[in-house]
């Protein structure tokens, strides 16, 4: 009995740490997506995805962060699942402790928020790896690079009709790029599809990655994205309340000295966190 219990304590210590974690790791996140409200046709927001995804520091980071999100998620419901098991049926009064009510809906807040997660790794993350398509972005600088080799290649002899062609038909495609397609400052090529990235940097040009920045626009043009988006950062809000509170709780932090505070703590930052995220839709079907 003792190893069963020191074992569900240990998964709440695990539990914990790992909320923990996640909880510092949103404001991150979430100053990131804010660099979409600036003016600047997404240069802040390419160049810090650049890093993001370029960085092997933050690629490991992702690693990490992936493997602490699926382990709170399997080890809370482990830990929901033994509970049920333990009582099978319900108290017969009610319960009136603020504690126990927040901890009921945990599971289902958390189980709506995966479901969001999901959506966002497939408009999102799964784009970044190739699994599903997305836009992209390239620099002007490195196709030109790409397309001066070629056209030495082409002053030396080394191609044939077929290549001579293609070079050409790039050549005419980049001259005639539409604006969409392309920054002001003629820095970037922007919102390319796979089929654009062949067009204007040529087939056999590898350099290039997610427009996180367009996609984005994209997706907060739709209405009912949008929707699902802002009522799925007030459930995160309610489900980042009672995370902050039992964080708290779990190590024996929460006690009458400082219970006032860590509950405004936790009110603040359940508003905070949210807000900060469905400002960048709101911002997207306001101005764009």
């Amino acid at each position: 009995m003792k190893l069963i219990k020191l074992a569900s304590i240990t998964k709440k210590l695990a539990v914990g740490a790992l909320a923990a974690f996640l909880l510092i790791f949103l404001p991150f996140h979430m100053g990131m997506n804010m660099c979409i409200l600036r003016q600047d046709g997404g240069e802040w927001y390419r160049n810090v995805c650049h890093f993001m995804g370029t960085n092997y520091i933050v690629k490991c980071f992702e690693i990490i962060l992936l493997l602490c999100i699926v382990c709170h998620i399997v080890i809370t419901f482990v830990l929901w699942l033994e509970n049920r098991a333990a009582r099978p049926v319900g108290y017969a009064v009610s319960q009136k402790s603020k504690t126990h009510t927040g901890s009921k809906w945990m599971i289902y807040t958390g189980g709506i928020i995966f479901v969001f997660l999901c959506i966002h790794f497939v408009d999102f993350y799964f784009a970044k790896t190739g699994l599903t398509k997305g836009k992209y972005v390239a620099k002007v600088e490195k196709v030109d690079k790409a397309f001066q080799q070629k056209a030495q290649a082409l002053q030396q002899g080394q191609m044939d009709e077929k290549q001579m062609q293609a070079l050409q038909k790039q050549y005419m495609a980049i001259q005639s790029i539409p604006a969409e397609k392309r920054t002001q400052d003629f820095k970037y090529f922007v919102n390319l599809t796979k089929e654009d990235v062949n067009t204007y940097c040529g087939e056999d040009f590898k350099d290039y990655e997610p427009d996180f920045y367009n996609m984005a626009i994209d997706k907060f043009h739709n209405p009912l994205y949008v929707l699902i988006y802002l009522l799925a950062f007030i459930i995160l809000g309610i489900h980042l309340f009672h995370g902050v509170v039992s964080v708290f709780q779990t190590y024996g932090l929460m006690n009458e000295k400082y219970a006032k505070a860590i509950h405004w703590l936790a009110v603040i930052y359940a508003i905070v966190i949210p807000l900060g995220f469905a400002m960048v839709p709101i911002h997207v079907i306001a101005l764009f």
